[in-house]
C-alpha cells in the first residue's frame, strides 16, 4: 500500500562520492539515515541505526526498522567492516542508492534481515585474530563459523550462507585485497552445506488437523455472526456494558475477543499473510460478478514478491463481509481515527476503587500491526479453547506434521494438564492450502494466484430444490416440486419413526439429547417433532443432520467430522451404519492400492484416516464387527 514517501534527493547530499581509483569509506560522521525532511537521524558511529522516520509507514514496532550491531559481542575490526558493507548494501555510493532504485533494488527489510543473519554467526570470532571479511575465504576459518552454527536448523544455516553471499556483492566498494568469497569447496551448494552441518531439520508451520479445523471454522462463523447481529451496539463499549448487564471490564474483554474472531476469520477464509491483514481497510470488501456468479473478494496490498507494494484481490467467503463490517464499527466512538480497523482503543481501569471493573481513563490506541495482530491471535486462541486430545488426535497430527519446530508447536498446555490448539496466520494459511487443494476445490494454479504468488473462490453453493430442478432442465412446474417435497416428507417421517421406535439402534449425539424414553413419545409430541425438523434435516447417506440454520459447522455437513465431535444434531441409524462398514472396507482397499501405485501423500492419507476412524467409531456404537485399520500396515 505504501511506497517510499521521501524524495531520495534528501539523502543524496549525505551519500559518499563514487570511487575513482580511491575507495571512500563511511566514517563516524557519515549520516546513515534521515527523516522525511532530510535531517540526519543516525550516524555511522552509532551501534543502532534507526530508519523508522523513512520506512515505517504502517505503524509497526520500531525494532522492525532498526539495525542493531551489538558492538560488545564482536571483534571490533570485523564489526567495522560489517557496518561498512551494510551501509553500501543499503545506500551504495553517490548516484546509486542501491536499496531504492535501479536493477539492484532491495527492500529495507531484506537489508535488515541480512545484517541480522550475518551479525550473530560473526560473534564466534570475538577475541580472535579474524578481523577482516577477506579471511572468510579461507576454508578453515569458514569451517569455524559453520561448526559454531551446528545447533541451528537447516533453513537458518542456509539463510546465513545466502546473506553472507549477498555481502560479497558490495566487494566493488573495497580494495581488491579486502574482497571476499565464501570458503566453500567448489561444487558445494548452500543446501548441501546446510544439510551437512545442521543437526536438525528445518520443520514447518503445522497444518491444522481436520477435526480442529472444522471446529475452528464453525466457531468463527458463529462468533462473527453473533457479533454482527449486535452491530448497532458495538460502537461504544460503555453503552454496550450497560445494555447487556456487564461490567465495563467484561465488555472491553468481549470486544477484544470479537476483534480477534473477525481478524482470524479474514485470515482463515482467505489464506492471507499477517502482513497482508494489516493492509485491509473499511473499503476492502468487494463483490464482483463473473459469468453470472457473484464472487466475494477482499482488496489488500502484498509486498512478498514485489519491489514495491502491489494492490491485489483475494477471493473470500461471505462471512468476511460481516467480519469487516464489525471491525469498522467496533468501539469506533473511542478511536483516534474513525473507521480505521487497525486502531484498537485501550483503557485504564480504576484498580484503586473497588474491584477495578470501571474504566478510569483512555490510553493511546494500539496499532494493529503484525506484532499486535500476532498477540491478538494468541489471546483469541486461548479464548477459543479448542481442546486437543492426544489419544484421539496424535496419530493424524504426526501424519500431517512430521517435523514442526518447537517455536511453532500449536499444542499448548492448560494448567490442569490438558491441551488446547493455538492458531497462527501461517498455520491457517498452510491449512487453507491443504483444505482447498486436498479436497479438489481448486487447482494449484488457482491457489498460487490466491496466495500472491490470485483469484480463488471459496464460496460453496448449497442449492435449493428449485435450483436443482432448474439445473436438470425442468422449469420448476409446481406439480414436480410438490411430488419431490411429498416424497421427502414421507421418507423423513419414516426416518423419525425409526429413531423413536428403535433408539438402541441409533448413534450420534441426536438420540442422546432426547428427554426420557423416545419409545413412549405421545403422538402429539411426535407430530410436533416432525414439524420442527421439517426442512432442517439433511442426509449424506452416512448420517442425518437435524441442525438446519443452527448448525455449528456453518451449514457444512461433513459426516466424519460430525461423528468425531459427537454432534448433538447428528443421527446415524442401522442402515446408515452398514454403509459406514462398507466405506471402511472400501477406503482400506483404496489406500492399499494407492500405496502400491505410489500415489498417496501424507495429506491424502490424513483425510482418509479421518474417515476410517469415524467408520470404526460408528461400527463400535452399532456392535458391527470389524478389524481395526493399522496405519503401520502401509
Amino acid at each position: 500500500m505504501h511506497s517510499i514517501s521521501m524524495d531520495l534527493s534528501k539523502f543524496e547530499q549525505y551519500a559518499l562520492p563514487q570511487s575513482s581509483g580511491q575507495f571512500v569509506m563511511p566514517n563516524d560522521k557519515t549520516v546513515v539515515s534521515v527523516d522525511k525532511n532530510g535531517n540526519p537521524v543516525s550516524y555511522f558511529w552509532q551501534d543502532k541505526w534507526d530508519y523508522n522516520a523513512f520506512f515505517n509507514l504502517t505503524k509497526e514496532i520500531k525494532s522492525k526498522y532498526q539495525i542493531n550491531f551489538h558492538s560488545d559481542k564482536h571483534n571490533p575490526q570485523l564489526l567495522l567492516e560489517l557496518k561498512q558493507r551494510v551501509y553500501f548494501l543499503i545506500w551504495g555510493a553517490q548516484g546509486e542508492l542501491l536499496s531504492m532504485a535501479g536493477d539492484t533494488f532491495r527492500k529495507f527489510s531484506q537489508c535488515q534481515l541480512i545484517q541480522k543473519q550475518v551479525n550473530n554467526p560473526l560473534r564466534v570470532f570475538k577475541g580472535t585474530a579474524i578481523h577482516s571479511f577477506s579471511l572468510l575465504s579461507n576454508e578453515l576459518v569458514f569451517n569455524q563459523l559453520l561448526h559454531d552454527s551446528k545447533a541451528l536448523s537447516e533453513e537458518s544455516l542456509r539463510n546465513i550462507l545466502k546473506s553472507l553471499s549477498v555481502l560479497t556483492q558490495v566487494n566493488k566498494h573495497f580494495p581488491e585485497q579486502s574482497h571476499f568469497s565464501l570458503g566453500i569447496p567448489e561444487g558445494k551448494l548452500f543446501n548441501q552445506i546446510a544439510k551437512l552441518y545442521s543437526s536438525t531439520g528445518k520443520g514447518h508451520y503445522p497444518t491444522i488437523i481436520p477435526v480442529i479445523y472444522e471446529h475452528l471454522m464453525g466457531r468463527l462463523m458463529k462468533d462473527v455472526t453473533a457479533a454482527h447481529k449486535k452491530l448497532a451496539d458495538l460502537r461504544d463499549v460503555k453503552s454496550y456494558a450497560k445494555k447487556y448487564g456487564q461490567t465495563e471490564r467484561q465488555a472491553v474483554d468481549e470486544f477484544k475477543m470479537i476483534e480477534g474472531a473477525c481478524f482470524m476469520s479474514l485470515s482463515a477464509f482467505t489464506g492471507m499473510r499477517i502482513s497482508e491483514l494489516t493492509q485491509i481497510n473499511a473499503t476492502s470488501y468487494k463483490e464482483v460478478e463473473l459469468d453470472g456468479l457473484k464472487l466475494c473478494t477482499l482488496r489488500s496490498w502484498t509486498r512478498k514478491l514485489e519491489k514495491l507494494p502491489r494492490e491485489d484481490a483475494w477471493a473470500c467467503a461471505p462471512i468476511c463481509k460481516e467480519a469487516l463490517e464489525v471491525l469498522i464499527v467496533l468501539n469506533d466512538e473511542y478511536r483516534s481515527n474513525k473507521g480505521d480497523i487497525h486502531c484498537s482503543p485501550r483503557f485504564r481501569f480504576d484498580e484503586n476503587r473497588g474491584s477495578g471493573n470501571n474504566i478510569n481513563s483512555q490510553l493511546k490506541d494500539a496499532d494493529l500491526n503484525t506484532t499486535n495482530l500476532g498477540q491478538l491471535f494468541t489471546r483469541f486462541s486461548k479464548s477459543l479453547d479448542i481442546t486437543y486430545a492426544p489419544d484421539e488426535m496424535d496419530e493424524i497430527y504426526r501424519l500431517l506434521n512430521p517435523v514442526v519446530p518447537a517455536r511453532s508447536n500449536p499444542i499448548k498446555a492448560r494448567e490442569d494438564g490438558t491441551f488446547y490448539w493455538h492458531f497462527s496466520t501461517h498455520s491457517l494459511r498452510r491449512t487453507f492450502a491443504h483444505f482447498v487443494v486436498g479436497n479438489g476445490l481448486v487447482t494449484l494454479a488457482a491457489l498460487k494466484h490466491q496466495f500472491k504468488h490470485i483469484n480463488l473462490s471459496m464460496t460453496a453453493i448449497y442449492a435449493s430444490h428449485a435450483d436443482v430442478l432448474t439445473l436438470l432442465g425442468i422449469e420448476n412446474p409446481a406439480s414436480v416440486k410438490k411430488a419431490i417435497e411429498d416424497a421427502e416428507m414421507e421418507n423423513h417421517i419414516i426416518y423419525l419413526k425409526d429413531i423413536v421406535d428403535n433408539p438402541d439402534e441409533q448413534s450420534g449425539g441426536y438420540i442422546k439429547s432426547f428427554d426420557g424414553d423416545p419409545r413412549v413419545m405421545p403422538e402429539a409430541k411426535f407430530n410436533e417433532l416432525i414439524k420442527q425438523t421439517k426442512g432442517s434435516n439433511k442426509s449424506t447417506g452416512y448420517g442425518t443432520c437435524f441442525a438446519g440454520e443452527k448448525c455449528g459447522m456453518g451449514h457444512l455437513f461433513e459426516p466424519s467430522t460430525c461423528v468425531g465431535r459427537e454432534c448433538e444434531s447428528l443421527n446415524i441409524n442401522q442402515a446408515e451404519a452398514t454403509r459406514w462398514q462398507d466405506r471402511h472396507q472400501r477406503i482400506g482397499m483404496k489406500m492399499q492400492q494407492m500405496k502400491e501405485l505410489g500415489f498417496y501423500n501424507q495429506n491424502t492419507l490424513a483425510r482418509e484416516l479421518s474417515d476410517i476412524r469415524a467408520a470404526e467409531k460408528v461400527m463400535r456404537d452399532h456392535s458391527i464387527g470389524f478389524e481395526r485399520f493399522e496405519l503401520g500396515a502401509l
